[in-house]
């Protein structure tokens, strides 16, 4: 069934460092998240590890905060009341480790997950953050939500167990904006990027394409003429897959289904996305019901053929 939902981003500006620090970062959060929930959005998106805005690197250990605590409790409440999810990131303190984590939090308030940023620079693992060790994808009522963080944005691998993990919306949460990277993510793993980020957040879909932007980059912004709040409405009842054979089912899904579906062709990229608009039919149902094989497993599937071709030849891999 089509899930329509609004996606929000926040271009959180960090308080001035000096006395209470964190007790007026967490204010200040708190009127960013009163001001998205006026667009009633499903999902609210901030900025890598806000709560450190200008903290010296030998400082964060001092600074660090634990799931659930301070930040993520004031957080919880605004997300429950408003029904909203949430995704908080933040520089977390688990007993005795450093967490660079997004940690989400869902329409009833709870903790729905945390990811740990796998790919850390060199700079944070050296002022003592951990690496994460996966990248998980939490159900949602509108699909499966995951994360990734700035400096994993260069690493495929992250992008990669986002797709295996079945991922249909990643908030990717970071200090530098990620541009045309984003898109990449988008077309190669086939889901919606969430981005935050100070400068400039986006808005893009699965197709490679940004769908919205907004930041202090803008004069508008600066000028206080707009908030820093991006919001735009997407279809997570949608899917990625490659043309090879799947597109002989074109004609038979639109002779069902006519208006009830979205097929988006992409050339020469070879690839489509495929929309339920239907109250009473899943992309998913789709899938089942015409066999067609996602962009994931059609990549795992040509993956293991070479495998198996290389083995009959007799060459190790």
């Amino acid at each position: 069934m089509a899930r329509f939902i609004r996606v929000t981003t926040v271009a959180y500006q960090g308080v001035e460092q000096g006395a209470d620090f964190h007790a007026r970062t967490r204010d200040k959060m708190a009127d960013y998240l009163e001001q998205a929930a006026l667009a009633k959005p499903d999902l609210v998106v901030l900025p890598e590890t806000f709560n450190m805005g200008g903290i010296p690197w030998e400082q964060w250990p001092e600074n660090a905060e634990a799931i659930p605590g301070p930040l993520t409790d004031r957080a919880a409440e605004i997300a429950a009341r408003h029904k909203m999810v949430v995704c908080v990131p933040l520089l977390e303190r688990d007993g005795d480790k450093l967490y660079n984590t997004a940690c989400f939090l869902d329409r009833e308030g709870q903790v729905l997950g945390k990811y740990h940023k796998v790919q850390p620079t060199i700079g944070e693992m050296e002022a003592g953050i951990v690496p994460g060790t996966d990248a998980p994808a939490w159900d949602t009522d509108f699909g499966k939500l995951g994360a990734a963080i700035c400096f994993d944005l260069k690493f495929v691998e992250v992008g990669q167990r986002l797709a295996a993990n079945e991922a249909r919306v990643v908030c990717f949460v970071s200090a530098f904006i990620g541009g045309d990277r984003i898109l990449h993510w988008c077309r190669d793993f086939g889901f919606y990027v969430v981005s935050s980020c100070s400068a400039r957040s986006y808005i893009a879909d699965m197709a490679g394409r940004f769908l919205a932007s907004s930041g202090w980059e803008d004069n508008q912004v600066r000028a206080g003429l707009l908030p820093p709040i991006l919001s735009t409405v997407i279809n997570t009842d949608r899917m990625l897959f490659h043309l090879d054979y799947n597109q002989n089912k074109f004609q038979e899904i639109l002779k069902k289904y006519g208006p009830g579906v979205e097929i988006e062709n992409h050339y020469p990229e070879a690839h489509f996305t495929l929309a339920s608009l239907r109250d009473d039919v899943t992309v998913e149902d789709l899938v089942a019901e015409f066999e067609l094989e996602t962009w994931t497993q059609y990549l795992a599937r040509a993956r293991r053929e070479r495998d198996k071709y290389l083995r009959q030849a007799g060459i190790e891999t």
